[in-house]
């Protein structure tokens, strides 16, 4: 039987899906087992997230970049 991960545990592991995938690297075994264990909801809602922080990096960065 296999062994439920607790809640800090998935989330890094599908944050680290989410990030491989972003980059070209994910591993197809990797995305199977996180599709199988957690389904595609919570990679929906870690992607989404992620999405949001790369924006607000890029706006912040974006704007102290451009002269007041």
């Amino acid at each position: 039987m296999p062994q439920q991960k607790s809640g800090w545990r998935w989330f890094l592991s599908y944050a680290q899906s989410v990030l491989a995938g972003l980059i070209g690297i994910q591993s197809n075994e990797k995305r199977e087992q996180d599709l199988n264990e957690g389904g595609l909801e919570r990679l929906i809602y870690i992607g989404l997230g992620t999405l949001v922080v790369f924006v607000l990096i890029v706006v912040t960065a974006v704007n102290s970049a451009l002269p007041d």
